[in-house]
């Protein structure tokens, strides 16, 4: 399976849960904190260890191939209890980024087919849950859970993105999936913001005043 590798994630984190008593743990990461359009997509997954080769190849989805993440996320979707949540630019803009992410991952958890005893959370961010959990920075690349909720949210969110490219030409939602590139700020001074895009953003905001 063809990937870009760098760290390889542990099952540690979820072993010191599962000592403690807690059978199903989930991993929960989002994509989409920083682009100027589309919504923010949170992932949650729970897994059981096992030593499958599709299991082994997890990593952060940032250290892997568009290909690697299709047929990672595939593997996810059928072994393993994954759900997706997702906040949109509109509840970006209403809410600020960090509660539209906590609401997406909220959303990823109640997708969930059976609700978790703990999280493991990337980064420094907490989930507005009364379940126990743990915040890991980087937690997407040392932590097993944590890199499977990144495959299945970057697949969708990307998967969401070049849908929208169809719904909006002009923007490349296909190619930048959203993300500030330089064609990207072309066009929004060309075409101006669309409906999915983020008007609290201050390059949005200022095609928007053109």
């Amino acid at each position: 399976m063809p990937r870009v590798t760098t760290s390889i994630p542990t099952w540690n984190a979820e072993r010191a849960y599962w000592r403690a008593g807690h059978a199903r743990v989930a991993g929960v990461d989002e994509v989409g904190r920083g682009p100027l359009a589309g919504p923010v997509v949170a992932g949650a997954v729970v897994l059981r260890e096992s030593r499958a080769r599709w299991v082994r190849s997890l990593r952060d989805s940032k250290q892997l191939t568009a290909a690697a993440r299709e047929e990672l996320a595939a593997e996810i979707r059928e072994h393993a209890d994954w759900g997706l949540g997702y906040a949109s630019a509109h509840v970006v803009d209403q809410l600020g980024i960090v509660w539209a992410t906590r609401l997406a991952m909220r959303r990823a958890l109640l997708a969930l087919r059976e609700q978790p005893n703990a999280l493991i959370v990337d980064g420094r961010e907490v989930v507005q849950c009364p379940l126990e959990q743990r915040s890991i920075v980087r937690g997407d690349a040392t932590c097993i859970s944590i890199a499977a909720a990144s495959i299945i949210a970057k697949v969708a969110r990307d998967a969401l993105m070049c849908a929208l490219d169809e719904v909006f030409p002009g923007y490349g939602f296909a190619d930048h999936k959203g993300y500030a590139t330089p064609e990207h700020r072309a066009a929004l001074r060309d075409l101006g913001p669309s409906n999915v895009h983020r008007l609290t953003w201050a390059p949005v905001r200022e095609a928007a005043a053109r």
